[in-house]
C-alpha cells in the first residue's frame, strides 16, 4: 500500500516544503512586476497622492458646512486685507480711527485668529469622528489662508531686502579685491624677482603699468621684473616678434610656452619655442640670477599675473626642469583651464637658492587700460571674460562678450573667416536694425552646437558660452596686434617725457633701455630667443 495510514483521531499537518512556499513567494513577485511594467507603460497619469474624500454627499449637513466654509474664507481674506493695510499705515505713521485695536492684535501675534481657533474646537462633539474631521479641514484652510496673508505683507519689505542684498554683494566684491591686493603686495615684498605672466593674445590688456611702477619702487628699486608672455603658440610667429620688440623698450621679456594647449586647439609652429626649452631657459637664467647675487637664504621668485594666464603652469613647467623630481613636482601647483583655481599664496623649494611663490589672479588697475575703448560695466566684464579673468560660474551674459569678439576679429578678414570654418556656418548677416552680426552668428552657433530649448528656440545664452569656452581653450584664433613704434632721432628721444619711475624718480626711456640691459646681464639672457628682435629694435632706434 502506497504511503503510510495516520492513526484514527490524529489532525494532518499543515507543514508543507519549502520549496512550495518559495514558489508561492517568487510568483507573488513575479506578478508584481507583471503589474509595474503595465503600469508604465499605460499612458493614463495617475497621480502618486491619495485624493481627499471630502465630505460625503450623503451627510445632512454638507451644503450648510460648504458654505460656512466659504463664508470664513470671504471673511478671513477681508481680514487679511485690512491687516496688511494697517501694517502698511503703521510703518508710515499713519493711521485711521478704529484700527489700533488691529495694530495691538498685529503685535500681540494673532491672539483673536488663535482665540478663534479655540471657539472652533469647543464647537466640535467629540463623539461625532465626521464633526471633528470637519473641523480639522477648517482649521487647515485657516491657516493656508493666513500664511498667504503673511506672504502678501511681506511682498513690500522683500524689495528692500533686495537692495541691501545687492549692496552686501557689492561689498562682498570690494571686500574680495581689497583681500587680493594684499596678497599681491605681500608676494611683492617677499619677492627678489617677480615674473609677470602675460597673455600672448593681449600682452597689453593683461598688463598693467601701475603693477610695474610698484615693482620698480618696492625696496627702493632692489627688485628684478621679468615679463613672461605666456601661450606663445596660440600666436603666429611674427605677432610674437613684434611683441618681444615693443616689451623690451621697458623689461626683460621672455616667451614662454608653460603647458600644451586644449584639445583642438589651433597652434603655430615656432620652431624652437617648445614647451621644453623656454621653460629651460627660463630656469637657468633664474638659476644665473641667484647665484650672482650670493645671498645666504634662497632667492624668492614671485608670480604675478592676471586670473588664467598661466602663472601655476609657469611654475611647474619650471619645476619639470629638475630632472628626476619632475614626475612629482610638476603637479606642485593646481593648474586649470578655468580662472580662480589658485585661491592663495603657495610656496614652492626648488632648491636651497630658488624659491617660487604662486599667487591667486589679479585684475589690477590700469592706467592705460586695453587697447580696447572701456565705455560701460558691461563693456568692461566682457573685456575681461575675453581676457579669460572671469570664472564661468560668474559670467553673467556672455553675449557682450561674443559681440566684442566679433567686433575684434571683424577688423582681420581672415580671422572672420576662420570663425566660420570653426563652426562650419555660413556668412554672417547684419541686422537691418543696427547692423549687429551677434544674434545671427549665436543662431548658427546653437543649431550647430545643439544648444536649443523646448520647441527648437536656439539658446543665445549658450551657444555664447559655448563661444566663449573655445576661446579660452584657442579654438577661435584671434590675437591683438603691438602698437606701432614710430622712429625717432637721438634728440627726439632725448626731449621725450619720461614715462618711468623707479624709486619714485621719473626716468627717460634711454634710462629705461639701460636698466633692461643691465637686468638682461644679470639674467644672463644673451643668445636666448628674440636677439634679432632686439636687433630690430636697435634699428628702428637708429
Amino acid at each position: 500500500m502506497a504511503g503510510t495510514v495516520n492513526k484514527p483521531g490524529k489532525p494532518n499537518s499543515k507543514r508543507k516544503p519549502t520549496r512550495l512556499r518559495n514558489k508561492i513567494q517568487k510568483a507573488s513577485l513575479a506578478k508584481q512586476r507583471k503589474e509595474r511594467k503595465q503600469a508604465k507603460k499605460n499612458p493614463e497619469w495617475r497621480s502618486k497622492l491619495k485624493k481627499d474624500p471630502g465630505i460625503p454627499n450623503l451627510f445632512p449637513y454638507k451644503e450648510k458646512l460648504l458654505e460656512e466654509i466659504e463664508e470664513r474664507k470671504l471673511k478671513k481674506a477681508a481680514e487679511a486685507q485690512r491687516r496688511k493695510e494697517m501694517v502698511k499705515a503703521a510703518k508710515t505713521g499713519v493711521t485711521k480711527d478704529g484700527d489700533e485695536e488691529i495694530l495691538e492684535d498685529v503685535a500681540e501675534g494673532d491672539d483673536v485668529e488663535a482665540e478663534e481657533d479655540e471657539d472652533m474646537d469647543m464647537e466640535v462633539d467629540e463623539s461625532n469622528p465626521m464633526a471633528a474631521l470637519i473641523a480639522s479641514a477648517r482649521r487647515a484652510a485657516e491657516d493656508y489662508d493666513r500664511k498667504l496673508a503673511d506672504d502678501d505683507v511681506m511682498e513690500d519689505e522683500s524689495s528692500d531686502e533686495e537692495e541691501n542684498e545687492d549692496n552686501r554683494v557689492t561689498a562682498g566684491q570690494a571686500s574680495s579685491r581689497k583681500t587680493y591686493d594684499k596678497v599681491f603686495k605681500s608676494v611683492v615684498e617677499q619677492a627678489d624677482v617677480v615674473l609677470y605672466v602675460l597673455d600672448a593674445r593681449d600682452p597689453e590688456g593683461t598688463r598693467s603699468r601701475d603693477v610695474e611702477r610698484s615693482v620698480m619702487a618696492a625696496a627702493s628699486g632692489g627688485k628684478r621684473l621679468i615679463l613672461v608672455i605666456n601661450k606663445v603658440d596660440l600666436v603666429p610667429p611674427k605677432v610674437l616678434r613684434d611683441w618681444l620688440v615693443y616689451l623690451r623698450r621697458y623689461f626683460p621679456t621672455l616667451p614662454l610656452c608653460a603647458s600644451n594647449a586644449a584639445p583642438n586647439a589651433h597652434t603655430f609652429n615656432h620652431r624652437d619655442l617648445t614647451i621644453s626649452s623656454t621653460s629651460t631657459a627660463l630656469f637657468k637664467a633664474l638659476k644665473s640670477f641667484a647665484a650672482s647675487r650670493q645671498l645666504k637664504r634662497a632667492v624668492s621668485v614671485g608670480v604675478i599675473g592676471y586670473p588664467n594666464v598661466g602663472k601655476s603652469s609657469v611654475i611647474n613647467a619650471l619645476l619639470s626642469r629638475m630632472g628626476g623630481k619632475g614626475a612629482s613636482a610638476a603637479r606642485a601647483c593646481p593648474a586649470g583651464a578655468e580662472a580662480g583655481v589658485t585661491t592663495s599664496i603657495r610656496q614652492v623649494k626648488i632648491d636651497s637658492k630658488l624659491t617660487l611663490l604662486d599667487s591667486p589672479g589679479v585684475v589690477f588697475p590700469s592706467s592705460t587700460g586695453s587697447l580696447v575703448s572701456v565705455k560701460n560695466a558691461t563693456e568692461a566684464h566682457a573685456n575681461l571674460v575675453l581676457l579669460n579673468a572671469v570664472p564661468p560660474k560668474q559670467i553673467d551674459d556672455p553675449i557682450p562678450a561674443v559681440n566684442l569678439l566679433l567686433k575684434r576679429l571683424s577688423a582681420t578678414p581672415d580671422l572672420v573667416q576662420k570663425l566660420l570654418k570653426v563652426y562650419d556656418i555660413a556668412a554672417l548677416m547684419p541686422n537691418q536694425a543696427d547692423g549687429d552680426v551677434t544674434t545671427d552668428f549665436l543662431v548658427q552657433v546653437a543649431r550647430k552646437r545643439g544648444r536649443l530649448g523646448r520647441g527648437g528656440v536656439p539658446n543665445l545664452g549658450a551657444a555664447a558660452m559655448a563661444v566663449v569656452t573655445d576661446w579660452r581653450d584657442g579654438r577661435i584664433q584671434g590675437w591683438v596686434e603691438p602698437p606701432v613704434l614710430p622712429v625717432e632721432s637721438s634728440a627726439e628721444a632725448a626731449a621725450k617725457p619720461v614715462d618711468k619711475v623707479v624709486s619714485g624718480e621719473e626716468v627717460s626711456a634711454a634710462d629705461q633701455k639701460q636698466i633692461v640691459t643691465e637686468w638682461a646681464a644679470e639674467f644672463k639672457l644673451d643668445g636666448l630667443w628674440g636677439d634679432d628682435a632686439l636687433k630690430a629694435d636697435d634699428a628702428m632706434e637708429q
